[in-house]
């Protein structure tokens, strides 16, 4: 019994630091970020990311969405999947970004995708704080 009750023990925290691994690793994961991006003129946009995408928000409505993930320096990358940018659907964009306090800043490392480049480059967005509804 004791055996069963130290693998169980084992395997929850291995479970739980992998969970928070992953959680830290990816500090963008169920946020939203609000600013301006030259769409091709300034436009006040909000970023919502998901667990693997995210959402570029207008006025609203969804407008592209993007997979994101991380290359193995810790950068952006972002990939259309849908939406109205002349983006093509196989060109990545690799960003760096910082997180400073409540602020994000997006810099381009490498993006095919002229527009986007122009679009999200040096531009620094606000996080937008979730309420939640009792």
């Amino acid at each position: 019994m004791k055996n069963i009750t130290k693998s169980v023990t084992v395997l929850f925290l291995l479970t739980s630091v992998f969970y928070f691994s992953q959680q830290k690793s990816n500090a963008l994961v169920n946020t939203e970020w609000k600013g301006v991006a030259n769409i091709p003129t300034p436009l006040e946009i909000n970023f919502k990311f998901g667990t693997d995408s995210v959402d570029l928000v207008y006025q609203g409505m969804v407008v592209e969405k993007m997979k994101y993930g991380f290359t193995s320096q810790g950068e952006l990358t972002l990939l259309k999947l849908e939406g109205n940018s002349p983006c093509n659907s196989q060109d990545v964009g690799i960003y760096k970004y910082k997180t400073d306090k409540d602020v994000l800043t997006l810099t381009s490392v490498n993006d095919k995708c002229e527009d986007r480049k122009t679009a999200f480059d040096g531009n620094n967005y606000g996080k937008v704080q979730q309420t939640t509804l009792q």
